[in-house]
């Protein structure tokens, strides 16, 4: 049986947007460069505004042999 090698690139793309208003920002922009960042303006935008926000992430890993 042949070994399966499995290559992690961890968090591919971490966005949030707010489901009341035009808001947004994600690490795939200028705007953020850590999930952290991104947590840091979704919590300010909350406090400011009242509003809901939601926020997906997503990684990648890849399987070959």
């Amino acid at each position: 049986m042949k070994k399966i090698k499995v290559t992690k690139y961890g968090t591919i793309h971490y966005v949030a947007q707010c489901k009341d208003c035009d808001w947004d920002c994600g690490i795939l922009t200028n705007e953020a460069h850590s999930t952290q960042d991104v947590r840091n303006r979704v919590y300010a935008h909350i406090r400011k505004t009242g509003h809901s926000v939601q926020v997906e992430g997503g990684t990648s890993t890849d399987y070959s042999i």
